[in-house]
């Protein structure tokens, strides 16, 4: 009798849990556009009117953070691997002036949503100088960096790197692309002002992250810029947030997401790139008399227009008062 009771109990509850562990390792997101779409945002981060994620404006030392709103489960329960998962967006780097710019955008995957003391500047808003490095962080990232910083090692003002629990990266090299089979290549500035698709790419059986990128009207290349060989399993949780954090330095600029997809155990959905919103103008344009006088709109309302009598002014004491300092700016950034 008891046993005829308490194994259909025991029959429930496993097929109840194997769905359950299926429907996670299922788990898939696309974004064409943020367009009245859940994302959680903290700092400056913002959706702006045009479906645009803006993850930074055009102020200095600020930082800002956008993640899908919900935890995904990343391991596999019997033997906590980490599950295969791959992500791609599209983003874009807008400085207010040229060559005078910092710090990137990281893709980040966290056991929580707040980044506690989390900094700006060369810490990207995702460490600070206590934390930074430490392995209770459970941290995975890769930054897209555009400040040679030689705390943390980076190779040069225009780098990609795969950063583990730390900002000192365990991967890295300067952005280019491959143009053919034979891996020759092409190089690729991250502030353009022109977008840029990234493909982020990790293999749970074989342990192995690649992370490629091109312009978006560049299709994905067979080679990736970074090809990385380590299990991830043992820095990462169960339970994980994937999403953005950006932050700037000294210099003013402005850092957009497009798009984003991402997918548990398969490959991310194609982005629609005719459905994504469009990156505002870098620098300025001819304008009529109806315009604002605004070349970086549309923009939220909390953000007032900057005279151009003020910009140039700016850009005349940035040129006098900063330009010899420039190559030191990772150090006083």
């Amino acid at each position: 009798m008891f046993l005829k009771v308490v194994l259909p109990l025991l029959l429930c509850l496993f097929v109840f849990l194997l769905m359950s562990s299926v429907a996670l390792e299922d788990t898939g997101f696309i974004y064409n556009g943020f367009r009245g779409d859940k994302v959680s945002l903290d700092g400056e981060a913002q959706i702006i009117p045009n479906g645009l994620l803006m993850l930074t404006y055009q102020y200095k030392r600020q930082l800002g953070h956008a993640f899908y709103p919900y935890p995904l489960h990343f391991k596999n329960l019997p033997d906590g691997n980490v599950f295969t998962f791959s992500t791609t967006f599209v983003f874009g780097i807008l400085p207010k002036f040229q060559n005078f710019y910092g710090h990137g955008i990281a893709f980040v995957i966290t056991p929580s949503r707040a980044l506690p003391g989390a900094r700006p500047t060369q810490y990207l808003g995702m460490f600070n100088e206590s934390n930074n490095g430490n392995l209770s962080n459970h941290v995975v990232a890769v930054e897209l960096d555009t400040i040679k910083n030689s705390e943390f090692s980076g190779i040069n003002y225009n780098h990609v790197g795969i950063d583990i629990n730390g900002l000192t990266s365990v991967s890295f090299a300067q952005v280019s692309y491959a143009i053919d089979q034979s891996d020759n290549r092409k190089n690729l500035s991250l502030v353009t002002g022109k977008p840029i698709q990234v493909w982020i790419e990790y293999n749970g059986v074989e342990g192995q992250m690649n992370v490629t990128l091109t312009p978006i009207d560049v299709s994905k290349p067979h080679i990736p810029l970074l090809s990385y060989s380590r299990n991830l399993s043992p820095f990462m949780e169960d339970s994980m947030y994937v999403g953005f954090s950006s932050s700037t330095v000294s210099f003013s600029t402005s850092h957009y997401v497009l798009g984003w997809s991402f997918k548990m155990n398969g490959p991310a959905k194609k982005l629609t790139i005719s459905q994504l919103p469009k990156l505002p103008r870098l620098g300025p344009k001819k304008q009529s008399k109806s315009e604002s006088g605004w070349a970086f709109a549309p923009i939220p309302k909390r953000y007032l227009p900057v005279p151009e009598k003020e910009k140039e002014k700016e850009k005349r004491t940035l040129t006098r008062d900063r330009i010899l300092r420039f190559r030191m700016i990772e150090f006083w950034g």
